[in-house]
């Protein structure tokens, strides 16, 4: 950074005025709402040199005799002057000064004006509703049911495409769900062309590549057992349009990535349903056809083996299976959904945020079997016959985490699914609300998975709990349309928790609530647990709720202690 200029200042005030340093010492911090530690002022008067030492003096008089970098006069009028002071923070001393100067009419920040655009930052594709895509990129804007977001609660893309990394047509994307619209204007140029039954070869009613399916173009129809993989339903072409509508081209919306390859492997019907031979033969093929990642937003039924089986297999041939964690606001610790829940490391299960950070009232949790969180209330993407709509569920938020394991993929081919999936994991930006209900304790952030960074966690230190002996139990068992409310009281306590020995209940009608005294839920708990330690609340006090119904009634639950933190 260049010194300051002094040109019009004479003598030993203007060499009084530059640091030794030059600029670069400096490190001021903008709040974004002036410009860091600029003041402008005017004079009654024109300036003369002796007015400009006199304000000179009296601000180094107060605020240090390095205070000051830089002053300079308006072009269009000399009453009018910049003053550039080292700190923003002493902006606020400055005016007071300036205040009680007899040559200053008034002072002021350089307050700074923007265009009153949609908010969007240079760079950002010219898809026309691109704003309404507050997953991709939340800038504070509404969703599209209205509610106000967060500025940064999105998948954090915005500088990775700043920076050219935009996808690329070489990764390859099962979506396993309802099919893809052929041709929807926003997908068309992103979807799969199987080289070895394109052109005439396309519809010549023979297996020219030999894979066992007959011209298979763009992917396959399980459900019908036919070439036609495109959407009859809605929800496979909203999937594949956030993890990638084609960025830039002056239609809709913008993806995750602008370019990429999306395979259409349908299996679901046009009611949305489909069996566990579809979804079998759906991952086989996806396997067989060398995909990079297969979406899965979709489960529901019981633990299969072959179901699993087919997902070792994918995993055997090094590709990465994101699946929904469900949408029924359950715990999948306890409670498994299945394919989310199955043991095979190739697995990323994908909890749904809103557009706060908040987790989505109807997601599925575990912290220790649902990996990451992203965007899935109110998405707005794409959807069948040319149209968009925004619809909500972790299916939603599943194709935010695919579209960053694409586009980590595009930049780096040699990363295997075990260094996207640990990558996406570790550098997730923490989310108080989540610590407790994700493995990965916060929503994913493609620019801090792209470039390793490690968000510092602001939880407390693990090392500092301390376990105090603190006995709550229910009636063994239980009675009907229990309503009981215990507040659980540490003094001198920074944090408190709680661990229960065993809890077992009515899973989902018979609860146990951990609450802040203010009213805030910390935790929901039902069915069978053991040696359960929850999560914490700031201060000395937490409240421990339970509720039952009129049936089926359970053990209960017991508090052996709790746990404190007092530094």
């Amino acid at each position: 950074m260049k010194k300051a200029v002094w040109g019009y200042i004479t003598g030993t005030v203007a060499l009084a005025l530059i640091p030794a340093t030059g600029f670069s010492a400096v490190q001021v911090k903008s709040t974004g709402t002036h410009v860091p530690g600029q003041v402008i002022v005017k004079l009654k008067e024109a300036s003369g040199h002796q007015v400009q030492a006199n304000l000179i003096s009296a601000l180094q008089a107060k605020l240090g005799d390095e205070s000051i970098l830089d002053i300079k006069p308006f072009v269009t009028d000399k009453r009018l002057h910049t003053i550039q002071l080292a700190k923003d923070g002493d902006i606020s001393v400055a005016l007071s000064v300036l205040k009680d100067e007899n040559a200053i009419a008034y002072a002021e920040p350089n307050f700074i004006y923007r265009a009153l655009d949609d908010g969007l930052p240079v760079g950002a594709p010219n898809d026309p509703d691109f704003a309404k895509t507050w997953g991709i990129f939340n800038f504070g804007q509404k969703d599209p049911a209205g509610q106000v977001g967060t500025a940064g609660s999105d998948v954090g893309i915005m500088q990775l495409w700043q920076n050219g990394i935009r996808g690329s047509r070489k990764v390859l994307v099962a979506v396993i769900d309802t099919g893809i619209d052929w041709t929807h204007p926003d997908l068309i140029e992103n979807l799969y062309t199987n080289p070895g039954e394109a052109g005439e070869l396309a519809t010549n009613g023979k297996d020219d590549d030999g894979n066992g399916f007959i011209d298979d173009t763009h992917g396959w129809n399980f459900a019908k057992n036919t070439r036609n993989s495109s959407d009859d339903h809605d929800h496979g072409t909203h999937v594949a349009g956030t993890i990638g509508a084609v960025g830039n081209n002056g239609v809709g919306v913008a993806g995750v990535n602008w370019e990429v390859s999306l395979l259409p492997v349908k299996f679901l019907d046009a009611q949305g349903g489909g069996t566990a031979q579809g979804a079998i033969e759906s991952i086989n093929y996806a396997t067989k056809m060398k995909v990079q990642v297969m979406n899965n937003s979709w489960g529901g039924g019981s633990f299969s083996q072959t179901l699993m089986d087919s997902i070792v297999r994918s995993k055997e041939a090094g590709i990465l299976f994101a699946a929904a964690a469900g949408n029924d606001g359950t715990n999948n610790d306890t409670s498994p959904t299945y394919p989310a829940s199955y043991k095979v490391d190739n697995i990323l299960a994908v909890a749904a945020t809103d557009n706060t950070d908040k987790l989505a009232s109807f997601s599925n949790y575990g912290r220790k079997t649902v990996h990451v969180a992203a965007p899935g209330v109110k998405v707005y993407s794409t959807t069948k016959g040319g149209k968009y709509a925004a619809f909500s569920g972790t299916s939603m938020a599943t194709p935010h985490a695919v579209g960053v394991a694409a586009l980590l993929s595009s930049a780096n081919p040699q990363w295997t699914f075990s260094d996207i999936k640990d990558r996406m994991i570790t550098t997730s930006d923490p989310v108080r609300g989540l610590s407790k209900k994700v493995f990965s304790r916060g929503r994913i952030n493609a620019y801090n998975a792209m470039n390793g960074i490690v968000p510092p966690s602001d939880e407390p230190d693990e090392s500092k709990w301390q376990n105090v002996e603190h006995v709550l139990e229910s009636d063994h068992p239980y009675a009907d349309k229990a309503n009981l409310s215990f507040e659980i009281k540490h003094p001198g306590a920074k944090y408190i928790r709680v661990h229960f020995e065993k809890i077992q209940t009515e899973r989902n009608f018979d609860v146990v609530k951990l609450e802040t005294t203010g009213g805030e839920l910390l935790e929901k708990l039902s069915g069978d647990m053991n040696d359960y330690t929850t999560d914490y609340a700031a201060g000395d006090t937490v409240v421990v709720k339970f509720t039952s119904d009129v049936s089926v009634n359970g053990w209960g639950f017991k508090v052996d202690r709790i746990q404190v933190i007092t530094e």
